[in-house]
This record gives C-alpha cells, structure tokens and sequence, in this order.
C-alpha cells in the first residue's frame, strides 16, 4: 500500500467550473447515439471495431488513436487525431455552445439512474485531499492518456467524482432537468443519456456553496486525472502562466442521492497455466491453494469468500485465498497484486485487465494463460481506504454506469 503525504495547503475547497461545452451537432449527426462510446478503458478489440465499423465519426477515433489503421504509414496516432479533431471542428461535426455552463448529466436505464454535474474541476494535488485517489496507476497507460491530452489540447473523457452532497443539490437539479434537455440520446447498448445547461448565477453560486470544504473520490479515470496533473505541470515549466491546462472535465455525482455500483476488473495472465500457477502459489506463505475442479460446461464465477481469488484456464479451476482475517484484506486485488503476482514474477506485459468474466476468459484462451476473477470491493472499503490516504493496486474498482463519452467535451481553444 502506498500512502500519500499528508495535507500542507491549508485548502480544502472543490471547485466544479462552468465551461464552453464542446458537442456533436445534431444537424450533421442524426443519431448522437452512434457516434459515442463507453470509456476507451472497458471496451475490447471487437466492441472498438464494431463501433469504427458503425459510424467514421464515432469518437473512439478520437480516444483510441492507437487502436485505428493509419492511412499514412508512420503517422503518429495523436497527430492524427488531433488533426481529425480540428477538421471536424472545422466542419461543424462538432459544435460549440453560446456560454459557458456546468450541465447536468442523466443516464441509465429502467433499472438504475444516475446524474451528477458535469464542470471543469480545478485540479489540485493529492496532498491538497481534496481529489481522493484510491488506486495506483500504471505508467504507460497515464503516458498514453497525456499524449492524447497534449496534442488535442481538449478533454474529451469526463473522470467521474463521487462525494457525499447529502443530496443537498436535488432541488436544483430537479428544476434544470424538467426543461427539455439540449441532447437526447438513446445509445446502442439502450441506456439513454440527457444533457441541460445550468446558467443561472444563483444556482451557480448555490453549487460553489455546496462544494466548498468537500472532497470527491476518484471513481473513474485515475489514469486520466494523472495526466490532467502532467499536463498541468509540464504547462507551468514552460511558462509558468495559468491556463485551460489548470482544469479538466469532470462528472460529479452525490453518492447519497445516486450511489453508484461497484463491480470488480478481472485479470488475465498470459503464457501461464493452471499447473504452473498452483506450484508457484503453494510456496506462498499463508496461501492456501484449493485442487482443482473441472467446469463440466458452468460457467466460472469469483468465490464468495473475501480474499479468494478464482483462477481458471476455462476447463478447470482452482482457488488461491489467502489466510488471514477478513478484516485485514482490503480487496482480492490486494491478494493478488502483493502476494500471487510478485511470487509469480509476471512483468506488467503478461498482465491484462478486463470488466467481464467473458472477456478475461476470451483473453486467456487467445493467450495460452489464465483468467483471474475476483469479486468487487465494498463502497465503505474504497471510501475508506482514500480517506486514510491508502491505495489499493492498480486497477481494483469498476465503479458504474459509467457515462457516455462523446456526448460533452471542453476544448482548450474554447476556454
């Protein structure tokens, strides 16, 4: 576990900025739905394909450059997309709005809403405590996030904030969201997705009230955050000068009017099998290692049981829990990421992450290696764990419904 520094600031505010909203124009794109896509870091090769196949204007050719063939041979990805932005700007795909506004973002479906505020935050660092990480990143993907971020100078994905409001904004939002809504959009997977503009000064005001001497945990875009704070920097070493680089787009959603789910991010090894992984694991001080089990056609499932890892190749399983009291794990990931993954010796390329079972075994079948479930951790264990200014590994959360991106966006040129 690695623990952030204490605060030193003697500032506590959160502060959610109004901003020029950056959408798709509904008078080139009939069906908004088409053109957006679920956070670049829960979709699979085939949900990519099929969403650049669906529409050429889909925005995953904006977030996952990487991921689409290069016409030019040798073009860097990031160049292209952010000259693929500036041409659809240039060409009204996309489109700005008049003022400035925080909006109101409702989403979900029959069985679950959500909505929070959508606003340009105010970055501050992790000693401030005022943005609560709970995870720790992985490098090359925060590389990945500040190379899109620094040639496209816009944020086109929304992180997604939980804090506790007491739902003292309700009445507000209640009376934004009975207007018509600025978009309407049904997505392919049916969850819809409605946007307002919230203008008025005394709203505003009520909303920085409300915020100030709060703090917000870091449900969703952990990597994106740590590249809001390297853009950020690397601005203020060149020039020293504040910017649209001192802010980044942000959903805000009061986990006590609208609690969110937590689910679990399953792992995959390659080129390991269920053998090598049992002998490795039965060296492990205070892991008990379970026999194996043939599947006879179920379907894998994470145990029950805190701390016990599910790891399958997709014919058997087996089970690695660790021996200790439940109330001293954290979460599985804790079990695996500091025990079962050192004693292994698998370097980060062998590790992958997925947010379906489906995909993990999909993923281990397609590279010889294996499939490790784990169950998600509590709301009160996550709370708890930033609030003591802990983080769990990498990767241990999949707080959801996750919003739609694509549906608002904030330029720099716009700010």
């Amino acid at each position: 576990m690695i623990r952030q520094p204490a605060d030193q600031s003697g500032a506590s505010t959160l502060r959610l900025s109004t901003f020029v909203g950056m959408r798709y124009n509904t008078e080139t794109i009939s069906d908004v739905g088409a053109v957006t896509s679920p956070p670049y870091d829960v979709m699979d090769r085939s949900m990519i394909e099929s969403l650049l196949n669906g529409n050429p204007r889909n925005i995953v050719r904006l977030i996952l450059p990487r991921m689409v063939a290069d016409p030019m041979a040798g073009e860097d990805p990031y160049r292209r997309a952010a000259k693929l932005l500036a041409h659809w700007r240039a060409e009204r795909v996309l489109v700005t709005d008049d003022s400035p506004a925080l909006y109101v973002y409702a989403y979900g479906d029959a069985a679950h809403q959500i909505r929070g505020l959508v606003g340009a935050l105010e970055l501050r660092d992790y000693a401030d405590r005022v943005v609560l990480p709970h995870e720790d990143v992985i490098d090359g993907i925060v590389s990945d996030r500040l190379a899109m971020l620094a040639a496209q100078d816009a944020n086109l994905e929304p992180i997604m904030l939980v804090y506790d409001g007491h739902g003292e904004l309700t009445d507000i939002l209640d009376r934004v969201s009975a207007r018509p809504p600025l978009a309407d959009v049904t997505a392919p997977d049916q969850t819809f997705h409605r946007l307002w503009a919230l203008t008025a000064s005394a709203d505003l005001r009520s909303v920085a009230d409300h915020l100030e001497r709060r703090q917000a945990l870091i449900a969703d875009g952990h990597h994106r955050y740590a590249a809001y704070l390297r853009n950020r920097d690397l601005h203020r070493g060149a020039g020293g000068r504040q910017g649209p680089w001192d802010k980044g787009l942000a959903l805000l959603i009061d986990q006590t009017a609208c609690p969110l789910q937590v689910g679990a991010i399953h792992r995959s090894i390659s080129d390991l099998s269920i053998a090598q992984l049992k002998s490795v694991a039965e060296q492990v001080d205070s892991l008990e290692v379970g026999p194996l089990a043939g599947l006879q056609g179920s379907s894998p499932q994470p145990s029950t049981r805190r701390g016990s890892l599910v790891v399958t190749d997709g014919t058997v399983q087996s089970t690695l829990a660790l021996a200790v009291a439940d109330s001293e794990i954290l979460s599985d990931t804790q079990v695996l990421h500091e025990r079962v993954i050192p004693a292994l010796g698998i370097p980060e390329d062998r590790l992958n992450y997925h947010h379906s079972v489906d995909q993990a075994l999909r993923a281990a079948s397609q590279q010889a290696g294996v499939a490790v479930l784990l169950k998600p951790a509590a709301t009160a264990d996550v709370m708890r764990v930033a609030q003591a200014g802990l983080m769990m590994p990498r990767k241990s959360t999949s707080f959801g419904p996750k919003p739609r991106m694509g549906l608002i966006m904030r330029h720099y040129d716009d700010c």
